[in-house]
């Protein structure tokens, strides 16, 4: 029959049972003196023992007549066992189980540590057990708990499952389970208890009884699958701190086990205890000193005494020399610290500098130093004073001489002394562009290196200021080709670079502002965010088409040397408000150098990368000229790219205009809100274009100055014949 099944009159047989016959002895024999004797005062009465062998037994508890704290249910008496040398100290309230030796006592704390056992479970298989042992603790209506933050829970074993329930009426309840299944798979020696070998668990609060058990039922079998090399298990309440996990523990060689080494005096259990009966409010509190006050108690009902600041000892006793006494600080300097002379006074003490000493403040804090007359005072104060504000301008002018030489190194590393001959590229501070963005406060997104603010100039210009790449040893001359390549290009369809900033760890470039983003995000919508897009007219995407060939054209035919983009794409082309297109992104751009087409590292976006380029490594004008293609063909079909060799919207035009007949039309590919009857010749003039553009044959593209000149010429023809084609377009200039 399980404890918690038994009636109360067995529960009560049980001590008679398991506890030595010498202590039942002692126990009904102060059971009945204490039912003889009077009530007990509210102090101890003289001549108690003060100790019990080597443990003393402070009121509230007492060893015999009228020397513990009264008061029903609370009981305080000390049994002191001289069968032992020394004699052995026990808590008369005891458990249904056991007799919990005392290990000590503390009145400031309110907390008793008791010597306590252990469960155990030892299995002859896997499924069989030759031992299986509980333990209990029930201090039940006593002045003692558990307690919840000075002990825990703790199982140990290869494959343990222990369980723990608590309180009166059983309602608490947790456990712990250890795996493992090898001695090799445990924890190492002194590793935290988290379950390989050993688990451990916190406890709750107000836990008078507590009992340890290895199964929920009485026809469960517990499982060890771990028993070839760790028959036993154990678990316990102890001490938070004193187990610390051993491999040894899981063994069993031979009488050597972990049952064997600790004993019956080894695992402490803190208690909290207090006065349960009454509060601080009570008549009859316990707080006899005349220097004690009262404070509820940590857990349970009741209350605890404390001695006031300044006084050491037993708030519980009264007498000059058992209650709170003054405490001597002087004595104690460590914890009561003075800098001059200490006096010791009731409950405190006074510190103060000697005859001809002064401090700046308490000297308990302060330092005494000797008194200075007042033109001493004087003369030390103007010296301290002029040397402080010596050494505080020396030290801003050293501060600012570091930065400024931190600052240039700075500047040199981000190519200052490579772009100091570009005229037209001004050259910003930190603390300007920080004024220009009012400190980055108006984010318009992320580029490839960083974010991207707007800011206004002085002169009320919008620009956009962004993070370049950062610079080192082995990016500095692609940093500082291009920006010489941009700050060299002026022209409408170019995005201007108005400056830079090179006193920053990454270089800052800034840029006229493009108020309508991308050409993509015009197309496409804005990161797929599901909004409705923008109506774009044919009109607004012919000159979109106009301006990004002209830009191109101007790039290949009237810069010094011709400058290839190598990465023409939507995402590339900014618009202003007007729609006005703006050619962006330099990183990947090259100077064309005669005899220097090729190059080692083939990089850009692959569905618009000239085919010729990506398996060659030859990178020319003509590269530019098919990535221009394919977003020809995105502006008159509102399609995006596709990743892949081909972009999937270039094998459906050649799939319509790569035919025998001229006279197929590509209209259903065409955007329908473009794609108005009297339009469609046009629209399929300008796919024709996109489809001279994207010839496999590099010879057979034209050049960017000739499509350029094709678009201007077909969206002429178009106005002049009142927006529509009454008869077949113009041909298209010569490929040149």
């Amino acid at each position: 029959m399980d404890l918690k099944t038994m009636p109360q009159w067995m529960r009560l047989l049980v001590p008679l049972v398991t506890v030595p016959f010498h202590m039942v002895v002692l126990l009904l024999a102060a059971a009945v003196v204490a039912n003889s004797m009077p009530p007990p005062s509210s102090a101890p009465r003289s001549g108690c023992p003060s100790t019990c062998g080597e443990v003393n037994i402070t009121y509230p508890f007492g060893i015999g007549d009228d020397c513990a704290w009264p008061g029903g249910s609370d009981n305080f008496t000390v049994t002191c066992d001289h069968s032992y040398s020394p004699p052995r100290p026990y808590l008369s309230v005891y458990d249904n189980h056991h007799l919990y030796e005392i290990i000590n006592i503390s009145v400031e704390t309110g907390e008793v540590r008791i010597f306590s056992g252990f469960a155990s479970i030892c299995f002859a298989s896997s499924n069989t057990t030759d031992e299986m042992r509980g333990w209990y603790l029930n201090y039940s209506g006593s002045p003692f708990l558990v307690s919840p933050t000075g002990n825990q829970f703790t199982a140990i074993g290869g494959n343990t499952l222990a369980f723990m329930e608590g309180r009166e009426d059983l309602t608490y309840y947790t456990g712990c389970v250890t795996s493992s299944i090898t001695l090799d798979a445990a924890a190492g020696d002194g590793d935290d208890c988290t379950g390989l070998g050993c688990c451990q668990t916190r406890v709750a609060g107000n836990l008078s009884y507590v009992h340890i058990y290895w199964k929920n039922n009485l026809v469960q079998t517990p499982i060890n699958n771990a028993w070839s090399y760790s028959p036993c298990g154990y678990a316990f309440l102890a001490e938070k701190g004193w187990y610390r996990f051993s491999r040894r523990d899981l063994l069993r060689n031979g009488t050597d086990t972990f049952a064997s080494r600790v004993g019956k005096r080894s695992i402490p259990v803190v208690l909290d205890w207090a006065i349960r009966n009454g509060s601080c409010q009570s008549a009859s509190s316990a707080c006899a000193s005349s220097n004690s006050y009262c404070v509820n108690a940590t857990q349970g009902p009741g209350y605890l005494c404390k001695c006031s600041q300044g006084y050491a000892g037993n708030p519980y006793a009264t007498g000059p020399d058992d209650g709170c006494t003054n405490i001597d600080e002087c004595a104690r300097p460590t914890d009561f610290p003075c800098n001059g002379e200490c006096k010791d006074t009731q409950g405190s003490y006074e510190c103060s500098c000697r005859a001809g000493y002064e401090s700046d403040g308490d000297p308990k804090e302060k330092p005494c130093r000797p008194k200075l007359s007042t033109s001493a005072k004087l003369i030390i104060g103007i010296t301290v004073g002029a040397s402080v504000l010596f050494f505080i301008i020396l030290g801003t002018g050293v501060c600012y001489m570091l930065k400024r030489i931190e600052l240039e190194a700075i500047e040199r590393k981000n190519g200052s002394e490579k772009l100091k001959n570009v005229r037209t590229l001004q050259i910003f501070r930190k603390e300007e562009l920080d004024k220009i963005t009012m400190n980055n406060s108006v984010p318009l997104g992320k580029g490839g290196f960083g974010e991207v603010h707007k800011g206004v100039l002085p002169d009320k210009t919008e620009v956009a200021v962004k993070a370049s790449i950062e610079v080192t040893k082995g990016t500095l001359d692609k940093f500082v080709e291009e920006v010489e390549i941009q700050s060299g290009m002026m022209h409408k369809n170019i995005l201007k670079l108005l400056g830079c900033c090179l006193r920053v760890d990454v270089p800052l470039l800034v840029y006229e502002y493009a108020a309508k983003g991308s050409l993509k995000d015009l197309l496409h919508g804005k990161n797929d965010d599901g909004q409705p897009r923008e109506p774009l007219t044919l009109r607004s995407r012919l000159d979109i088409a106009i301006g990004c060939a002209q830009g191109l054209a101007y790039m290949h035919s009237y810069t010094e040397n011709g400058i290839q983009h190598a990465d023409v794409k939507p995402d590339n082309i900014l618009l202003d408000g007007g729609l006005v297109p703006k050619i962006s992104d330099f990183g990947l751009s090259k100077v064309s150098v005669v005899g220097k087409d090729y190059t080692k590292n083939v990089v850009g976006c692959l569905p618009y990368m000239d085919p010729v380029y990506k398996e060659t490594g030859r990178l020319t004008p003509k590269s530019d000229v098919y990535s221009f293609g394919i977003v020809l063909l995105e502006l008159i079909s509102r399609r995006p790219a596709v990743d892949g060799s081909e972009s999937s919207i270039v094998r459906q035009f050649k799939s319509v205009y790569e035919q025998a007949d001229d006279n197929n039309t590509g209209k259903e590919l065409f955007d329908k809100d473009i794609a108005a009857e009297e339009d469609i010749p046009m629209l399929d003039e300008i796919a024709k274009l996109a489809m001279r553009c994207l010839k496999d044959n590099v010879n057979e593209r034209p050049a960017m100055v000739s499509v350029a000149s094709a678009l201007v010429i077909l969206k002429d023809s178009w106005e002049e014949t009142g927006q529509g084609f009454s008869s077949p377009p113009p041909p298209p200039p010569p490929i040149k």
